[in-house]
């Protein structure tokens, strides 16, 4: 954007307005994730609670695949533990032989039809979708980011759109901005608003008019030339409509605050502001713009101008971060828990264990990374995907447990017989 441009001396043509930038097109994850976020209609902490609800729906979908996990998980269990004593004297009896003993484990697990892998596919299965909707969450945050930019941009382009005509003899004094090239722009279009750029000649004498109506101050008094009076009309001009990006964007960034963030389209991060800098902003909307135009920074600037307050803000406080961490490190230990008997007995050196132990540290470690780098939305969306798994996980087991207390003996006299006829 050229705030002043000079383009025929003659005539003192000027250009002013801000380009918006173009978006890609969602796939349609992408606009399912759009269509629950819109649902929720610009309410304050709308983001927030899109996430929780999205998350909520398709771990609901995904359901019936975690309790065929759980249910062959606790069958494979209650295997494992009568196959304990037999591992056991393997592991006594191989112990300083890895490759036969692993062997032996798996000529055991066959007798008894103990299968590492029954559970797998619906784990499989959830990763597959984990993915999927990880790259669609993470293109749709930056789409939103550049959906609330361009938002600014419409209401800056429609405080410019106010003082425009098209006829010379225009003879209200609010407009002084004579259009000479684009054409006028539509107040009730966001599409005209997103490509504000125009060319004008100025009726000085509707400005003069309009402005000590206004003011009560001629502001062109003791200038003589045209080049700086246009510069009184430019700044005139940018001044309101930077005010009015300022007035409107609370109204329409509400709905993505959420108690101590104020952007939850970025991370819950003291290293990160409310509104950034050009740099983070233009590197958080790389999946949702084909491209961002050449020298666009001083748009960017033009447009956020008046928020300076929210370029200073922290946009939080790493809350959502140790959270992730906290609710990941859980899991893992409820997990390393359920599976001991697993971990203890695959390996002879006990190596199963230790690399329990590493997932343990890991996972935490790859939340945590996704949570700094990502949106507080996605943050959001991971604690409340695990938590619903810990929790569905938790009444999954119980339920699962008290049928299979009446079941195990004869789940365990199959496995037996199973053994027995290998014999």
């Amino acid at each position: 954007m050229e705030i002043l441009s000079l383009l025929a001396s003659s005539q003192d043509i000027i250009q002013i307005g801000v380009e918006g930038i173009d978006s890609v097109k969602l796939n349609w994850i992408g606009n399912l994730i759009k269509w629950l976020f819109d649902a929720m209609g610009g309410i304050y902490g709308a983001v927030a609670l899109g996430a929780i609800c999205f998350t909520l729906i398709l771990k609901t979908i995904v359901l019936p695949l975690d309790i065929y996990s759980r249910v062959k998980t606790k069958k494979q269990a209650l295997i494992m533990e009568d196959m304990k004593p037999q591992m056991e004297k393997l592991k006594k009896q191989y112990a300083n032989d890895q490759q036969m003993y692993n062997q032996k484990y798996q000529e055991l697990q066959k007798a008894n039809g103990y299968s590492p892998f029954a559970a797998c596919l619906p784990m499989i299965v959830s990763l597959v979708i984990f993915m999927i909707v990880f790259a669609s969450f993470s293109t749709y945050s930056n789409y939103a980011v550049l959906e609330s930019y361009n938002n600014l941009v419409v209401e800056y382009n429609k405080s410019v759109a106010v003082y425009m005509t098209d006829d010379e003899n225009e003879a209200n004094p609010q407009h002084f901005l004579l259009v000479v090239d684009g054409g006028l722009m539509d107040p009730d279009s966001d599409e005209s608003l997103m490509s504000g750029t125009r060319q004008y000649r100025i009726l000085y004498d509707n400005f003069q008019s309009y402005y000590i109506t206004q003011n009560g101050a001629d502001p062109f008094e003791g200038m003589a030339s045209e080049y700086d009076k246009n510069e009184v009309v430019v700044e005139f001009v940018q001044e309101n409509a930077q005010q009015a990006v300022a007035d409107a964007y609370s109204d329409n960034t509400k709905s993505s605050k959420f108690l101590w963030i104020k952007n939850m389209w970025y991370p819950d991060s003291m290293l990160n502001r409310e509104v950034p800098n050009f740099s983070k902003f233009s590197s958080s909307i790389t999946r949702a713009s084909s491209a961002i135009p050449a020298n666009y920074e001083e748009s960017y600037d033009e447009v956020t101008a008046k928020l300076t307050t929210q370029k200073s803000n922290y946009n939080g406080y790493f809350v959502l971060i140790v959270l992730a961490i906290g609710i990941m490190f859980l899991q893992q230990f409820i997990m390393m828990r359920t599976q001991k008997t697993t971990n203890e007995l695959s390996t002879v050196d006990d190596s199963g264990k230790r690399q329990s132990k590493w997932m343990m540290i890991i996972m935490p470690i790859i939340y945590a990374f996704f949570s700094f780098f990502y949106s507080a939305a996605f943050s959001l969306y991971m604690i409340t995907n695990v938590t619903y798994t810990l929790v569905s996980t938790l009444i999954i087991n119980k339920v699962v447990a008290v049928r299979f207390a009446k079941r195990k003996d004869q789940i365990l006299a199959k496995s037996r017989s199973k053994r027995s006829r290998k014999r």
